[in-house]
């Protein structure tokens, strides 16, 4: 989002997180959710939201995770405008993207060779959601919801119902108590749902009833500019991205939704935005914004119920703004979207070692596109 968290903004993006919107990785806060293992097949594509451009940019992979040859540019459906946030339905037939400009939800039909087609645009429920930044599917793949950054008032979460052919419906739109938000995951047990919110520097918790409805339960202060929340695969911890403080929070989440604070760290590069766990929940990736227009970077965080902390330095990631983030399945790569506010965005992979530690980056590839922002980067599917 935009670094002031402003009306106007450009949100430079978030995914989740942040400019990159890593299929379920970004909403739930784990890869381990519809992410596949990133082989190379030919219908495998990352996909990367490109908010200023309205566009959809799809990349084949490599073998090895890499990106393969130059993106292919979808336009944003005819109803849709500045694509932010995005991820997959669990059978990776459907790419469901929060449209910013246009308040609204796009679903994506992905053709056998990842192709993006008939697009459905569906408005959330009244009060009409206003730049919604982000977007997450629950476990069951039966609901998806918006985090609305309202012009960075008072922040709302939108409730859609997914139909049997994929067509999301509105059920609700819901108050967070914080303003500008800006982020939101959903806990793997399906129980809790986190929202971050920016202006307010609060998170919003909510119990997920076994319909999808949620219930607020209470606000929590972590930092200024809270920006995403990742939530480990036991549901019992989040990790929280403090943009304007520079800083990260570990939270305990009780099995009634509450939240408590175990520790904060200062974080390794300026404005963490965009965060992503791998598939145990002992380490998070966390994607350095840096106002959108200085050097981007990438750092490695140690989760443990007890408290985080540091692993290594923050690597750059060869471009500016950096602010999506995602994870493969297989736990050997990772994606990182510059939002670049003064040029071209652009994907930045990194090959993970054994034990998760960042290794070297691979050269930026160009999206095609202008600022890809929030949960921007999806990846494949392998259900």
């Amino acid at each position: 989002m935009r670094s002031e968290y402003i009306v106007k903004r450009r949100i430079h993006f978030t995914i989740a997180a942040a400019g990159l919107a890593i299929v379920t990785a970004a909403c739930t806060g784990s890869p381990t959710k519809g992410v596949s293992s990133g082989d190379g097949g030919e219908s495998e594509r990352v996909y990367v939201t490109n908010w200023k451009s309205s566009t959809i940019s799809a990349f084949k992979l490599n073998r090895d995770g890499s990106l393969k040859g130059k993106a292919t540019s979808f336009p944003a459906g005819k109803r849709s405008k500045n694509p932010q946030g995005s991820v997959r339905s669990l059978d990776g037939k459907w790419l469901y993207v929060a449209d910013w400009g246009s308040g609204s939800v796009t679903a994506y039909r992905i053709r056998p060779d990842g192709r993006l087609s008939d697009p459905k645009t569906v408005r959330g429920a009244s009060p009409a959601p206003v730049t919604p930044s982000s977007i997450a599917i629950s476990p069951d793949g039966r609901h998806l919801y918006t985090a609305n950054y309202s012009n960075g008032k008072a922040g709302t979460v939108s409730h859609f119902r997914l139909t049997d052919d994929g067509t999301p419906q509105a059920v609700s739109t819901t108050l967070t108590h914080g303003r500008g938000t800006t982020g939101l995951a959903v806990s793997p047990n399906g129980h809790t749902l986190i929202t971050s919110n920016a202006t307010s520097g609060d998170v919003s918790s909510y119990s997920v009833e076994k319909d999808g409805t949620l219930r607020w339960v209470m606000n929590l202060t972590t930092g200024r500019g809270a920006f995403f929340p990742a939530i480990t695969p036991d549901s019992h911890s989040a990790v929280i991205t403090n943009s304007k403080d520079n800083t990260l929070s570990l939270l305990k989440i009780s099995a009634s939704s509450r939240l408590s604070l175990v520790n904060s760290i200062r974080s390794q590069g300026p404005e963490p935005r965009g965060i992503v766990l791998n598939r145990s929940g002992s380490l998070a990736y966390v994607a350095n914004f840096n106002n959108g227009t200085g050097p981007g970077s990438v750092s490695a965080v140690s989760v443990d119920p007890q408290g985080i902390q540091h692993e290594g330095k923050a690597v750059t990631t060869g471009s500016n703004g950096t602010e999506g983030i995602a994870l493969a399945r297989n736990g050997r790569t990772l994606y990182a979207a510059n939002f670049n506010k003064n040029g071209n965005g652009s994907v930045t992979t990194f090959p993970l070692g054994s034990k998760g530690a960042i290794g070297q980056p691979r050269p930026p590839v160009a999206t095609g596109g202008q600022q890809p922002d929030l949960t921007s980067i999806t990846v494949p599917s392998s259900r």
